[in-house]
Parts: C-alpha cells; structure tokens; sequence
C-alpha cells in the first residue's frame, strides 16, 4: 500500500541528492556570487577606482567657476567597475557548474532557489519604494527627490495586468494557445502591427523637431553643441585634430552634407536627427521582429520599450525650471549615442540568424566605427557583440576562437584605418585618439559635475535586468538551446545595458536615469520572449522570476499614458512665437567688429552658426566656453590663439548665461590677458555687471 505524501518514504527522497537543472544551478549560484560580488564592490571597488581614476596632473579650473564644480569619485567608479563584471561571475559558475551536474537534497535546492527568488523580490520592492530620482541644479548638488518616475498608480496597474493574465490563463489555459494561432493565420494583423509602429516612430520621432521660432527652452540643454559640431564640420574643423565635439565625434561627417545643401538652420538639424531617429526605431523594432518572428509580439514589445525610452521629467534649471524633458528630445542620446549602438544590435541579429553581413568582421569594423563615434554607449555595444557572438555560436575548438579574435582585430584594424584615411585627407594630419579620452576622463577622472550614488534606487533594478539577461544568455548557453538568436540577443542586451550604465553612475541624477531605461526595457524584452516561451512550455504555470519579468514588462506599458501625442507636438510646432532674438543679436555684435573672411575664435552658444552666417573663419577648438573646464583645455585654447594668429575672441560675458547655457569665468578672461588679449573698453570689467548683449570680445593687444 503506497505511503500518503509526506510520508518516510517521500522524506527520503527529498534527502536524495539529485543533479541540478542548468536554471536551478543559475539560482543556487546567486546567492555565493552575489556575496563574493558584494565583498569585492565594498573593499576592492575603491583601490581599483584609484588606481584607475586616481592619478592625474589636470584639475577643474577655475575652482570658483560653478561651470567647474565637482570632485573626483574614484571609489565610485571603482566600485561600479566591478558591478559592471560581476554578472560574468554568475555566468561563469553557470557554464562551470553545467558541466559537473552538481547534485543536492531537494529540500536544500528549493531552500537556496526560494531564498534566491525572495531576496530578488525585496530588492524589486526597496527600488520601486525609494527610487531616488533627483535632478541637479546650478546652485545645489542635489535637490529634493522630484516624483518617481513609476509612481503608486503605474505599480499597482502593472500588478492587476499580470495577475489579470495569471488568472485567465489559470481559468482557460488553451483560450491563449487559439488566439495566438488566429493571430498567426490572419493576414490583416500584421500589417495593423506594422501600421501602429510606424505611427508610434513617427509620434517619438517628432519630439525631436524644432525652430528658432519654437524658442530655444529646454531643448538648448544640447542643440547649441550638437548643431555646432556639426557646422563647425562644414566650416572645416576636423574632429579629433584641430576640433573637439563634446558628443559624436563622426556623426558630423554625416550631418554636415544635409546642412550644406538645405541650410544651417535648427529645423533643418533638427528634422535630420528625426530621421535618423526614425531609422533608429525602425533597427530596433527589426531586432524584435526577428527575435519573435512576429510582427504582431514584436509589436508588443516595441509598444512598452517606446513607453519606458519616452518617460519624461521635469527640469531644475534656470528658466527651464518645471518644463519637462525625455530623451528622444536631446539629440545628444537620440540618434547621438543610441544611433550606433541599435544599429549594431539590428546587424548582430541579421549575423547571427545567417544573414548579411555574414563575415564578422564588418560586424567589428562597425563596432568600431560606432565605439569612436561616441565611447561612453560605443565601448558597450562593441563588447556586448563581442560576448553575443560567443554565446550565440561558443567556439568548439582553439581554431574557432582564433579565428573570432582574428575577426574582431581585423574589423577594428579596419575601422582604425578607415577613420585616418578620412581625417588625413581632409586635414592632412592623423587623428589625436587621446581626445577620445578627454571628456570621458573630465567626467570621471576629475568627477565633473558629478553627485553621490544613491544606495538605493531605481538603478539598482536596471542592473539586476542587465545582469539577469547575462545570467540568462549563460542557461540557454549551458543547456545548448535551439534558438542561438534570443541566446545572443540576451547576453548583447545585458553586457551593453552593464557597460552604458556608467554614463548614469558619473552623474546620477533623473535625466540620465531615464536615458539608461531604453537599454533596461531593450534587455527586458529579450527576458520577456524568453519567459513567455517558457511559460508555454509548462504549460503556463508561472514561476516567481517569470511573474517578475511579466511585470517589468507591464511596469513599463503603464507609461504609454504619458506619451505625448503626436496633436501636441504638431501644435507646438505650429504655434506663433516670436523670432529668437538671440542669433540676430550675436551676429549683430560680432559682425559689427569683424571684416568678412577674418580668423577669429568664437565661444558663445551656436558659435560655428554664426561665423558661417557672418563669413567669418572660426578655428575655436571648442563648441562653447563652458566646455573648457581645465587648465589642459585653456591650455589648448592659448595654443590655438598662437598658432592660428588670432587677433579677437568672443566669449560669454561672466553672469551672462546665454541661452541660459552658462558663462565665462573672471579668472579665464584674466589668463587670456596675461597672453595678450585686451578686454574693449566697452564692455563692463572682469568680475562685473556683464556686457549688454552677453558677449565679452577680446583682442589681441
């Protein structure tokens, strides 16, 4: 007669020890390598950091200056460096404890699962509790926490649409299994997918158009720097030789045909990079399509990545104070920094699922191309090729991953060589590489403009998907599951997401935590094609993670609310507003003391605009004087004054704040004068009531 459950006989077999499945040695592993991960972020984080980050001869300068706050954080970054590597830890103990089988008690294996699912959970819970958004201000490091970007309401919604679909399932689990194959066999739903898209794109697309005559506002956080690269590309200025753009550093090249032939304008600039923020979207919403093979579930997925990249928060600043901003408005994230890197993600997909391009090194060549472009989002996307095509096809032999490495140098090689033949025949000289480093090391090195990490936050959940995705790509790996793409996809997905969040770390505040969460919802789409699969292979009986996944992903719809319409935007495009009377004035005052054809340097907003507009020949290094925040950069300034024969300079007058984008420094107007630039008479002194149009000219004495 068999014993009841629970009997000695059932007690036995729990105490049986019993080989681990590849997802239960992924839980059982957590909780060592998160301790081991933890251990190493607390003590050895800060020696790394300053071994890294710690030793430099530059400074901020002038130390007074509020453009040249901050202070260096190499514990910081240090620490974040080895989070950042951490989840490889995890996918180590994964591929090494697959191949042993480990084998434990059934009670000790659902003991460490359950504990690993538990602390997970309290972990989701303290970030959507404490989600520490702040924003940072001229006067105050850190100001009151603004509301969080996923209130009470966005939470309690995400939880009634996963539990809604839990219990529909549980009622009827075949009703899901027939509307997917109706879905499958029509012929009309895709192409409403397709429609809804499209309408989607050019909804995002749009926040990033503007005019002169829609005023400069929030949007002058980055337009006066990236319309300036762009035209100081078209004046003659060679990136990385004799010009330095704060953001892109090829995307000029690309940008500065389209404003020759159409004109220096904002609108022109601006309606550019809605176009390629069109392409951009449209490279994403192919990866999906890909992963899913669905119009209609890569329809889904796009819905809520739109939501969450579109997210938008109100701004501390100046007279911007309580205007609201997202990320497809700065050009400097859309196309600038998410550009490359989705159009590398779409081209990985495509080679890894056995189409074009089919040789990797082209994949690496553009990896390349985009990690030069722009380092702090370029570094991530190459590495996490990188890793996606180990993981998606892993090297059987020596042979195999020499060959990967020969294509990884060959396409960098080739990327290099492609770059200095365009710098050497536009400006006969190689291109200085070292300046790659210069802002990333301003940022990080000497902790410009930087603010503490919170402990807490809604960071810390971004980087448990990064690092669940990895964990993820390390299980379909072990278990050599069919499906290479979504196995690549994973680990790319996860090591960019790890890599880029450094780009918050520097300076934590809200803006930069709604730009990672593009990266965060790309990575939770690919746990979400994997849950849902899962899913119906059981049977859809839901696990705790997979709960959890579901409502990330139902988290991030619940911000579709938010997205402005595209009525809106047509509507503050269209509106009457009175000319920007800033152009018009800077153009007056420099024009008034210039002769056509002069070399000058120019270091107001919209400089290179300017000059062109004026005929003048600008060879200032720099966008924007608050650009030069060391002594290295003034330095630099000085050399190119002497070299180029400069005989005026045009800078903004201290307290001046032009297009409230900030001013120059007392002390840089003096060490301008120490090397023989005389202030006019007609504007006020160094240190006083700024001149009348803002702008301070300098001449040579």
């Amino acid at each position: 007669m068999p014993e009841p459950d629970g009997g000695p006989a059932a007690v036995r077999l729990a105490a049986r020890p019993s080989a681990l499945t590849v997802s239960e040695i992924a839980w059982v592993a957590l909780l060592p390598c998160a301790a081991v991960a933890i251990v190493a972020i607390v003590f050895a984080g800060p020696a790394i950091g300053h071994l890294l980050f710690g030793h430099t001869s530059d400074q901020l300068w002038p130390a007074r200056w509020w453009q040249a706050t901050g202070r260096p954080e190499p514990a910081k970054h240090g620490r974040y460096l080895v989070a950042a590597v951490a989840p490889l830890l995890l996918a180590g103990a994964i591929l090494a404890a697959a191949r042993r089988r480990p084998a434990l008690p059934a009670w000790a294996t659902r003991t460490l699962v359950l504990t690993s699912y538990a602390l997970l959970l309290v972990l989701i819970a303290a970030t959507l509790l404490h989600q520490n958004a702040t924003y940072y201000p001229r006067e105050e490091p850190i100001q009151d926490p603004i509301a969080p970007l996923f209130g009470p309401w966005n939470v309690l919604l995400a939880v009634a649409l996963v539990l809604t679909g839990a219990a529909a399932l549980a009622r009827d689990r075949g009703r899901l299994a027939r509307l997917a194959a109706r879905a499958r066999d029509s012929r009309l739903l895709p192409w409403v997918a397709l429609a809804l898209v499209a309408a989607l794109i050019a909804t995002l697309a749009l926040q990033a158009v503007t005019t002169e005559r829609t005023g400069f506002g929030v949007v002058s956080l980055n337009i006066p720097w990236t319309i300036n690269d762009s035209v100081a590309v078209l004046d003659g200025r060679t990136p990385l030789v004799d010009y330095n753009p704060i953001y892109a550093k090829l995307l000029p090249y690309v940008t500065a045909p389209v404003l020759w032939a159409f004109g220096t304008t904002v609108f022109v600039f601006t309606a550019f990079m809605a176009l390629l923020v069109v392409l951009v979207l449209a490279a994403v919403f192919a990866v999906f399509r890909r992963v899913t093979r669905s119009s209609l579930l890569a329809c889904g997925l796009f819905i809520a990545f739109a939501a969450a990249s579109d997210i938008s928060v109100p701004i501390g600043i100046g007279s911007d104070a309580g205007k609201e901003t997202s990320s497809f408005i700065l050009a400097a994230l859309w196309p600038m920094r998410y550009g490359g890197a989705y159009l590398l993600a779409w081209l990985t997909a495509r080679h890894v699922d056995g189409c074009r391009p089919r040789r990797p090194w082209i994949l690496f060549l553009v990896a390349g191309v985009v990690a030069v472009d722009g380092l702090e989002f370029g570094i991530g996307a190459f590495a996490a090729t990188a890793v996606a095509l180990l993981c998606a096809r892993p090297p059987s032999s020596l042979r195999e991953l020499r060959s990967l490495v020969a294509n990884v140098v060959g396409g960098v090689a080739g990327a290099v060589a492609l770059i200095t033949l365009i710098t050497l025949v536009r400006s006969g000289q190689p291109p200085h590489y070292g300046l790659l480093l210069e802002f990333p090391r301003i940022f990080t090195t000497l902790g410009w403009i930087s603010m503490p990490l919170p402990t807490v936050g809604l960071h810390l959940a971004v980087y448990a998907t990064f690092a669940a995705a990895v964990a993820l790509a390390a299980v379909r790996v072990a278990r050599r599951d069919g499906d290479a793409l979504l196995t690549g996809m994973s680990a790319w997905s996860g090591v960019f997401g790890l890599l880029t969040g450094g780009y918050f770390v520097g300076r934590p505040d809200v803006i930069k935590l709604t730009a990672i969460l593009s990266a965060w919802s790309f990575a939770l789409s690919m746990l979400t094609v994997a849950s849902v699969r899962s899913l119906a292979a059981r049977g859809w009986r839901p696990t705790a993670p997979q709960l959890l996944v579901l409502f990330g992903f139902a988290l991030s719809l619940t911000s579709l609310a938010a997205l402005s319409p595209p009525q809106a935007q047509i509507r503050r495009l269209t509106r009457h507003m009175p000319q920007s009377t800033y152009l018009a004035s800077a153009e007056q005052r420099i024009g008034e003391r210039t002769t056509r054809g002069e070399k000058v340097v120019v270091l107001v907003p919209m400089s290179y605009t300017i000059t062109r507009a004026l005929g003048l020949h600008n060879v200032a290094p720099y966008s924007f004087m608050n650009e030069i925040v060391t002594q290295s950069q003034m330095t630099r300034l000085v050399d190119t004054l002497r070299r180029e024969n400069v005989r005026s300079i045009f800078l903004p007058a201290p307290g001046s704040y032009l297009l409230n984008e900030g001013d120059s420094a007392p002390d840089q107007l003096r060490l301008l004068e120490s090397v023989g630039f005389a202030q006019q008479s007609t504007d006020a002194g160094i240190g006083q009531q700024p001149a009348k149009d803002g702008i301070v000219e300098l001449t040579r004495s």
